[in-house]
């Protein structure tokens, strides 16, 4: 694992100074402070509601009060990682992205370790294609979001966001 952006939580304290002084309310359970929401009047469903993240696309009308879209961006110089790292010509990289859906569920190393037993592990005598490494790709992050949240009638799902690219030297 290389490189881990920052998780953003209503109740850190970068992000829970901007929503207050937009006049924006942290509600901070006292024993899942992981489960804070931002509070708000929305006029969309005339009634308090509240939103998990602290960054949202979308969310338009919570965008006054600090919810905002900006994502963190990281650029990495693959060739760099690739020649400090001593990665062989003909290895395969995965970068991933993912929502809290995911990662507030799943632990980094987890989701790492069964994307590169999913992908990885060789199926076939060649190792397998394009086409079949793209296959195990979409099944690995299937089960990874079923594990992050099962699908039961009677749970409440996250909606997750999952998404990998295999990049070879």
């Amino acid at each position: 694992i290389h490189h881990v952006n920052e998780k953003h939580k209503a109740h850190f304290p970068t992000e829970q100074s901007r929503i207050e002084s937009l006049g924006g309310k942290v509600h901070i359970p006292p024993k899942n402070p992981m489960g804070s929401r931002v509070i708000a009047r929305s006029a969309l469903h005339r009634e308090d509601v509240g939103l998990a993240m602290s960054r949202s696309i979308g969310d338009w009308e919570w965008t006054a009060i600090g919810v905002i879209p900006d994502p963190d961006v990281v650029v990495l110089d693959l060739g760099q990682f690739w020649s400090e790292n001593k990665i062989e010509g003909g290895a395969k990289v995965v970068a991933v992205a993912g929502s809290d859906g995911l990662f507030d569920a799943r632990r980094v190393e987890f989701v790492a370790n069964h994307l590169a037993y999913g992908l990885f592990e060789d199926r076939s005598p060649n190792g397998g294609g394009g086409r079949e490494l793209a296959n195990r790709l979409i099944n690995v992050g299937k089960k990874l979001v079923d594990m992050a949240s099962p699908l039961k009638e009677e749970w409440y799902r996250d909606d997750i966001t999952f998404i990998a690219k295999v990049i070879e030297l």
